[in-house]
């Protein structure tokens, strides 16, 4: 038996949908038709971090074996990393602890690769860039300023995948333009058709 195991955020948990609806769902689903003995394990967790995956990484005995197992292992981490920079919509972005949130994740990133690379060298790996979900919501004018923000997490992104020989799932593009459709009611996780969009895109690339 085959094994996809999904790790990451509350993207990858599937926040605000049924589990039938989460992206890994909807994916290993789509996988199956190809791969009949493929079975998923989601450990998504909501509001984790880089470093929350760290530790894991480091200290579940249990996803360190599935890591191991896995011939397919899906990443959307990042998002709650740079939510440290917003207290309060209503203010101002806490622009000042940029620079040492972007050195921290860059850093954490880097041991996330090396841990899973070491726990699995041969795996199918697909990392998720970050998505700016603030045009479809009532904070939209931050959104230039959050998208300098993460652009630039996604550069680090793109180039921690790289090194490590990790598969780029370009999100933030499929997103570009159509929050309104794949934005849920909270205006920051996806909507049902957001997850269906995730899965294709994962599929796709």
């Amino acid at each position: 038996m085959k094994l996809y195991l999904a790790l990451g955020d509350s993207i990858t948990a599937g926040y605000g949908v049924a589990s039938p609806f989460s992206f890994p769902t909807i994916y290993a689903n789509f996988l199956s038709r190809y791969q009949p003995d493929l079975r998923l394990l989601n450990l998504g967790v909501n509001g984790l971090t880089t470093s929350g995956l760290l530790n894991q990484l480091k200290t579940n005995r249990r996803l360190r074996e599935s890591v191991t197992k896995a011939c397919l292992i899906t990443i959307t981490i990042g998002s709650n990393d740079l939510l440290r920079l917003i207290g309060n919509l209503n203010q101002p972005i806490k622009t000042f602890h940029l620079p040492i949130i972007q050195e921290t994740m860059t850093r954490t990133l880097m041991q996330i690769g090396h841990e899973i690379r070491l726990l699995n060298p041969r795996a199918t790996i697909k990392v998720a860039t970050l998505y700016n979900p603030l045009p479809a919501g009532p904070y939209v004018r931050y959104s230039a300023q959050v998208q300098g923000i993460i652009d630039h997490a996604n550069a680090m992104i793109c180039k921690w995948a790289n090194h490590h020989g990790f598969v780029v799932v370009n999100l933030d593009r499929e997103f570009k333009g159509k929050e309104s459709l794949f934005i849920g009611q909270d205006y920051a996780h996806p909507s049902a058709a957001g997850y269906q969009m995730i899965a294709k895109a994962f599929a796709r690339y």
